[in-house]
C-alpha cells in the first residue's frame, strides 16, 4: 500500500474518531450553551495558533481576504450551531443531520464553483433528504424541532467552509479556526450573564477544548490531502455512527427509532455514494495509465 495514503487514511480516521467525542463531552459539561461556546472559542483559538505558528510561520494568523472572512464566519456558524443542537436534540439526530454535509458541498460546488456532480451524487443527496425529513419529522412537534434545524444549518455552514476553502489555492485555511473562535467566545459574552463553571465541568470542557478539538481538526485538515475525497467522505461517518455510541453506553441515553431509521437510510447511502465514487476514480486511473502504456 502507498506509504503517503495510509498515512492519510489514518490520519483522517484518527481524527474523526476523536471527534466522534464532541457530542459525548458536551453533554458531560452539562452547562448553558453560551458558557460551552466561550470557552471552547478561547481554548480552541489558542492552540491553533500555537499550531499555525510552528506549522506555518512565514503566515500571518488573521488576514483580510475574502475567502479568509468566510471561512472564519462559517466556521463559527457551524460551531455555534453544533454546541446549541447538541442541547437541544438528541446526539444521533444532529449528527445525522449534520452527516449528509458532504452532498451540500457538492450542491454548493455545483453552484459556486461550476464542478459537475455525478448523477450518483444526485441520488444519494435524494435518499438523504428523506433520511434526514424522517429524523426531522419526528421532531415536528416537539421542542427537539429547534435542535433539529440548528443542526441542518450548522451543516450546511460546514459546507460552505469546505467549498470555500477548496477554492483557495496557496494560503493555507487553518488559521480562520483562530478568527471563528474568537466570534464564538463574543457570541457568547453577548448572550450569557455568567461564563464561569463548577467543578467537573472545567476539566471536561478543558480535554474537549484543548485536545479533542483541536487535534481532530489538524488530522482532518492533514489527512484529506493524501486520500481521495470520496474516502474521507466515507471515514467522516465514524462520527455519526460512533457519536451516539458514546452517548449511549457512558449517559444511557438511546437514540429514538426515528433516528436510527432515518440515520441508518442515510448512511447506507453515504457509503454505497462514497464506495461507488471511489471505484469510478480508480477505473478512470487504470483506463488512464493503460493508454499512456
Amino acid at each position: 500500500m502507498n506509504t503517503d495514503y495510509a498515512k492519510g487514511f489514518v490520519l483522517t480516521a484518527i481524527g474523526t474518531t476523536l471527534l466522534s467525542f464532541d457530542a459525548l463531552f458536551i453533554r458531560l459539561i452539562n452547562a448553558e450553551s453560551a458558557d460551552i461556546l466561550f470557552w471552547r472559542g478561547i481554548m480552541l483559538s489558542s492552540f491553533i495558533a500555537i499550531y499555525c505558528k510552528i506549522k506555518y510561520p512565514a503566515h500571518a494568523l488573521f488576514r483580510t481576504d475574502w475567502r479568509y472572512i468566510r471561512s472564519t464566519i462559517f466556521f463559527a456558524i457551524s460551531s455555534i450551531c453544533f454546541v446549541m443542537a447538541i442541547n437541544l436534540t438528541s446526539v444521533a439526530n444532529a449528527l445525522v443531520i449534520i452527516s449528509v454535509q458532504p452532498l451540500f458541498a457538492a450542491l454548493l460546488s455545483r453552484v459556486f464553483l461550476k464542478e459537475k456532480s455525478p448523477m450518483i451524487t444526485w441520488i444519494a443527496i435524494f435518499f438523504c433528504l428523506i433520511g434526514i425529513s424522517w429524523v426531522m419529522f419526528d421532531s415536528w412537534q416537539n421542542p427537539n424541532i429547534k435542535g433539529d434545524l440548528l443542526a441542518l444549518v450548522c451543516g450546511l455552514a460546514l459546507s460552505c467552509k469546505f467549498v470555500n476553502d477548496r477554492s483557495e489555492k496557496e494560503l493555507p485555511m487553518v488559521p480562520s479556526l483562530i478568527g471563528g473562535g474568537f466570534i464564538m467566545s463574543i457570541f457568547a459574552l453577548l448572550t450569557t450573564e455568567s461564563i464561569m463553571l463548577q467543578g467537573s465541568q472545567w476539566i471536561w470542557t478543558t480535554i474537549l477544548c484543548m485536545i479533542i478539538v483541536p487535534l481532530a481538526f489538524v488530522l482532518i485538515t492533514l489527512g484529506p490531502k493524501r486520500i481521495p475525497a470520496a474516502e474521507v467522505g466515507m471515514l467522516m461517518l465514524l462520527e455519526t455512527v460512533i457519536g451516539p455510541l458514546w452517548v449511549w453506553i457512558f449517559l444511557d441515553l438511546a437514540p429514538n427509532s426515528a433516528a436510527l431509521q432515518g440515520g441508518a437510510l442515510v448512511v447506507t447511502t453515504l457509503v454505497l455514494h462514497a464506495v461507488i465514487r471511489v471505484r469510478i476514480a480508480k477505473r478512470k486511473l487504470l483506463k488512464r495509465y493503460q493508454y499512456e502504456l
